[in-house]
């Protein structure tokens, strides 16, 4: 009896197919009462969140959940938030988002906030970790009104720096555009390749960590606010006693058409997300008249 003998292809590790993944996730926040809810919530794929945290107040808490837990090439996230009237939103995450190694293919990664009138939105995730020689490419749209308040920012650890691996061979497209009242105000670049690399005045200047952070809400007192605190705190050379010493970072804050832009370098993660952090701290005692506690799922 005759026999059919198949050829099966066989793959190395690095050659198996890859499923990728597409994941959507549309969160509408509402006030009701005293209080804002997330009345609209759609996803598909593996983006999701966490029932809905009180922990001071009227103020919605949220946690993005991302349980694949990082970004290859070919993979894509796209994020919608929208805050009607009057609502009052904080959304984290409760780990850092990261984007792996890529086979060529491009990782995407897409968020657009809606903040309405009188609404308050503070768009606060953990760090981005873009390992080395990952390919991706990031666009975030923010569109307020006059009356919004925003706070939000964009942290990115470039390679691996604990272990003193550098971020050799990816690329990173990132923009960032701020509407107010369908105006644009703000586009913001970050671009990292191995070209851009070469050229430290005009890239990183040697540091493997970045971030900028947007603030929209009385900007001209913000900015005096928070270059009279960072002053001090250059003087002092430490933040508070949790906090780590800021040996390390370059930190500039600027004022630019009712945006206060803060953006900074460093060495380590932790100390730029710290500073971060108190910046938001600062900017929620304009605002409140009070320091808000950071987030418990950040200690966790």
């Amino acid at each position: 009896m005759a026999q059919t003998v198949i050829d099966w292809p066989i793959h190395t590790l690095d050659e198996m197919p890859y499923r990728s993944w597409e994941a959507e996730l549309t969160l509408g926040y509402v006030a009701r009462g005293d209080k804002t809810v997330l009345k609209h919530r759609t996803h598909k794929g593996p983006l999701a969140v966490q029932r809905s945290l009180y922990p001071e107040g009227g103020v919605c808490h949220t946690h993005l959940l991302h349980p694949p837990g990082g970004v290859v090439g070919g993979d894509s996230l796209d994020v919608h938030v929208d805050l009607a009237v009057g609502s009052k939103a904080l959304i984290t995450t409760p780990g850092a988002t990261r984007f792996y190694r890529s086979d060529g293919r491009i990782g995407q990664l897409t968020q657009t906030l809606t903040v309405a009138d009188s609404a308050r939105l503070e768009w606060l995730p953990l760090e981005n970790i873009a390992f080395p020689n990952a390919r991706l490419r990031t666009r975030t749209a923010i569109s307020l009104t006059a009356s919004a308040q925003f706070i939000g920012w964009d942290v990115w650890t470039l390679g691996q720096p604990a272990t003193e691996t550098t971020f050799e061979n990816g690329e990173i497209d990132g923009l960032t555009t701020v509407h107010v009242d369908e105006r644009l105000i703000l586009c913001e670049r970050l671009r990292v390749n191995p070209e851009q690399m070469r050229f430290s005045a005009t890239g990183l200047r040697g540091h493997s960590v970045c971030g900028t952070l947007i603030v929209h809400g009385d900007a001209e007192a913000i900015v005096e606010r928070l270059k009279l605190w960072w002053s001090e705190q250059q003087e002092q050379k430490l933040t508070r006693a949790d906090m780590t010493n800021l040996t390390g970072i370059e930190l500039g804050i600027t004022e630019v058409d009712g945006l206060v832009i803060v953006r900074a370098l460093a060495l380590k993660t932790d100390v730029l997300f710290n500073v971060m952090a108190l910046c938001w701290q600062q900017v929620r005692l304009h605002w409140t008249g009070e320091i808000p506690d950071i987030p418990r799922i950040w200690r966790t």
